[in-house]
């Protein structure tokens, strides 16, 4: 005998139905296939593991980059104090010329001195990096400069190897990020194609049990009015 307050067989149906349309809108909306663990726990922990690979080759990258960044301006200090170098080597010369005043000489090899310690106190760490420079002894003066040219050139070649390779590595941190995201992107990413099409049946089935489970009630509504 049929029972009027039999529950329909529908309704569980309708809820599992409305429970993945949820599902589906949110994963549309969030652009994510797993929003939480319940949506894939194996993806969700490989995804974890993948964004931190990503933050942590970031921050190799920023790292790397921070330094070469510092290492241009420590290179940009050293072209200065070559700079320096090269006018003091012009006035050694013009120093052993009478027509050229030694004093006047002088006193610019003395701004170029201390224009040049005040750069390598700051790159190489040195404030008395280069001393002595006389318009009254050329041949002085210029050993003094080719010493102190030859330190800076030195210098400045490790600098520079060590910004190639610094750079390199950027490259290198950089390529792995875009890599490992595109791998995170596969695993984590909403399919919209897939999404979009499982969402219309989902629409489709759960119109049609509504509309089921309607006519159901109406039947009852029938046979209750025949009973009474």
């Amino acid at each position: 005998m049929l029972s009027i307050n039999q529950p329909s067989a529908n309704l569980s149906f309708i809820d599992k139905l409305s429970h993945q349309r949820e599902e589906q809108a949110e994963k549309l909306a969030s652009g994510k296939r797993i929003n939480k663990a319940a949506d894939d726990a194996a993806g969700l922990q490989i995804s974890n593991r993948l964004t931190s690979d990503i933050n942590q080759n970031q921050q190799l990258s920023f790292n790397a980059q921070d330094q070469a960044n510092t290492n241009n301006v420590e290179a940009g200090a050293l072209s200065a104090i070559n700079e320096g170098l090269l006018r003091a080597q012009e006035l050694s010369i013009q120093s052993g010329n009478p027509l050229y005043s030694n004093e006047v000489i002088q006193g610019e090899l003395d701004q170029i001195t201390e224009q040049i310690n005040t750069l390598a106190s700051d790159v190489l760490g040195q404030d008395n990096f280069i001393s002595g420079l006389g318009a009254s002894d050329p041949s002085a003066t210029q050993a003094i400069l080719q010493d102190t040219s030859t330190l800076v050139n030195d210098s400045a070649s490790a600098l520079g190897a060590e910004s190639n390779a610094l750079a390199s590595q950027v490259a290198t941190y950089q390529t792995s990020v875009i890599n490992v995201s595109a791998s995170r992107s596969r695993i984590e990413d909403t399919d919209y194609a897939i999404a979009s099409s499982k969402q219309e049946q989902n629409e489709v089935l759960l119109q049609s049990a509504i509309i089921t489970k309607k006519n159901d009630e109406d039947r009852k509504g029938l046979l209750f009015n025949k009973l009474v």
